[in-house]
């Protein structure tokens, strides 16, 4: 049998050694009796109407799933870019500027560019309050962000800020995470057709000159001063000698193909002309055939990826 005392039951006596019991109403129950049968009823209640509702939204939730009402949302539209024929490399000028520790850097930089068919319009340091973290920042205004594009795929990983200058020209400015150009394919030599050449004689033969002087120019070359040496050069025991600067060494290569024995020789000079020196070993040209015809070179059409409009 339970002892335990059952809800809503007390105890009566009736005799010596016996109890009776009698049904109680909540109503005389007191004290903690009375707080703890009062949550019982509250928790069975509460569970009578909670379940109910609980089970019926569960489904209502379900069919509104299953009808499309909740649970989808609108489709996000997908932002691409978009492919564009990029202006040509010599149509805007670039200023590049350096602002890290790397000295000379905007002159490597430059150079580099400038091989490239980019045309530089001035090389220098940034000012000192200019700090660029990252690879490069391109300045642009709303005309030149065709430009800024076409030359981000020389910088990978500058970025482009639009400053609202005017123009379709932009600045370039080197940070600190800096590396290198992406690589492209060198440029071959020039045609004798993009090459000027000076022609000078240091021999006693008279006319000397101006005879080599002809047959390159019926090979295209474009023909600038001839004459005797300016340099009163004396070249006893050469064939000849191709004295050139630092932007002309493709140049000089391609005259070179012109002539067995001659000697390249580069000298500190701004010009891209080149100057061919006579010697008293040369013996003239080679024959045509036997150099190699090539057209100026042409740059294929580009094209840069114009970001998506939000």
């Amino acid at each position: 049998m339970n002892d335990s005392p059952t809800p809503g039951v007390g105890p009566e006596e009736q005799g010596e050694g016996e109890v009776s019991y009698r049904v109680l109403d909540f109503a005389d129950l007191e004290g903690v009796a009375a707080q703890h049968y009062r949550r019982k009823r509250r928790r069975r209640l509460l569970a009578f109407v909670t379940l109910p509702g609980l089970l019926l939204g569960t489904a209502t939730i379900a069919a509104a799933y299953g009808t499309g009402l909740i649970g989808q949302t609108e489709p996000v539209a997908t932002c691409t870019t978009s492919s564009m024929p990029a202006p040509e490399r010599d149509s805007f000028e670039v200023e590049v500027l350096n602002s890290n520790d790397t000295n000379g850097l905007a002159g490597e930089v430059s150079s580099s560019l400038e091989d490239r068919d980019f045309i530089i319009s001035s090389v220098g340091n940034a000012d000192s309050s200019v700090y660029v973290k990252d690879v490069a920042i391109i300045y642009h205004g709303p005309e030149g962000e065709d430009s800024a594009l076409l030359l981000q795929k020389q910088v990978p990983g500058a970025k482009l800020w639009n400053d609202n200058r005017e123009g379709d020209d932009v600045r370039l400015v080197l940070g600190y995470g800096y590396d290198k150009l992406s690589y492209e394919e060198p440029k071959p030599p020039p045609a004798p057709s993009e090459i000027r050449v000076n022609v000078y004689n240091t021999t006693f033969q008279e006319g000397l000159a101006q005879d080599v002087a002809d047959e390159l120019d019926e090979r295209e070359f474009k023909i600038r001063a001839v004459g005797n040496d300016p340099q009163a050069s004396y070249l006893e025991d050469e064939v000849a000698i191709i004295r050139y600067g630092p932007e002309a060494d493709g140049a000089a290569k391609r005259l070179a193909q012109q002539i067995d024995g001659a000697t390249l020789k580069k000298v500190e000079r701004d010009e891209v002309s080149v100057d061919l020196v006579i010697g008293n070993d040369f013996q003239g040209l080679k024959a045509e055939t036997e150099v190699p015809q090539v057209e100026p070179f042409e740059r294929p059409d580009e094209t840069i990826e114009k970001p998506c409009e939000s």
